[in-house]
């Protein structure tokens, strides 16, 4: 089921679905001469995804429900104890040669980052479980990164095992029990790792990381850019992965 979901994650992302439609735009041009028309149409829309995909106005409006749900926590709320916050992994670069710092994706290193701050929020009592796995192992990279920032050795513990969200789940279930604690992913994934953490019976804190919503370029909006293309293949996979909850609830995205 992993790779049955991440293929068709692939096949849906933006620059796919771009490729396709001018592909089948030019070889309507090239290959079936009676449907120009048709041709013409499909690279025309193919021109028009590509616009729409690459500026600002559709990402942020698609990303608002899903940044907004949840608001920074900006001060230690009335809660109780904490003993764990959970660091869940994004892109992992295959650098070893290089710095801890260096081979975290922006989006990851923005959550481990926050994980750190909120370490030092809660007077540095709490552990920090980085959570991710496969290849390179993204739970020990990103404690390797919050070690190389001063985070004591003894204060962090490393998730291995996992390959999605339900594995991060699944993975730190042991160690954190029935207990609260508090919860660091991307802003606009946050919403489904919440419902995932608590099918699991878990009591996750949410803690929103890599907030991009009010990052506002007023110049460049309508200007494509690839910033805004990642944006915007991240936030179909975050709808795609919400739907294939919504679709097989049992399944809690396994």
């Amino acid at each position: 089921m992993f790779f049955i979901k991440k293929f068709f994650g692939y096949l849906l992302s933006p620059g796919v679905i771009i490729l396709v439609i001018l592909s089948l735009g030019l070889l309507r041009l090239t290959l079936w001469h009676k449907s120009k028309k048709t041709g013409w149409f499909l690279i025309f829309m193919g021109i028009l995804g590509f616009y729409f995909f690459t500026t600002e106005p559709l990402p942020k409006a698609l990303l608002y429900p899903l940044e907004s749900k949840y608001k920074p926590l900006q001060q230690v709320p009335d809660i109780g104890k904490v003993d764990y916050i959970v660091v869940l992994s994004g892109e992992v670069h295959d650098n070893s040669q290089d710095p801890p710092t260096s081979q975290l994706g922006a989006s990851t290193a923005s959550r481990v980052v926050e994980g750190i701050r909120l370490f030092h929020l809660f007077s540095e009592q709490p552990r920090l479980i980085m959570s991710g796995g496969d290849e390179p192992v993204g739970g020990e990279v990103m404690a390797a990164f919050a070690r190389s920032l001063g985070v004591p050795a003894d204060k962090l513990l490393a998730e291995t095992n996992s390959r999605d969200t339900y594995g991060n789940a699944d993975g730190v279930k042991a160690v954190v029990k029935d207990a609260p604690f508090l919860l660091v992913t991307s802003a606009s994934h946050l919403p489904r790792a919440m419902i995932i953490f608590q099918a699991l019976g878990m009591k996750p804190i949410p803690v929103p990381a890599d907030i991009s919503i009010n990052i506002k370029k007023p110049f460049r909006r309508f200007l494509p850019s690839g910033i805004y293309l990642k944006e915007m293949e991240a936030v179909i996979h975050e709808y795609l992965g919400l739907a294939y909850l919504k679709l097989f609830p049992s399944r809690a995205g396994r």
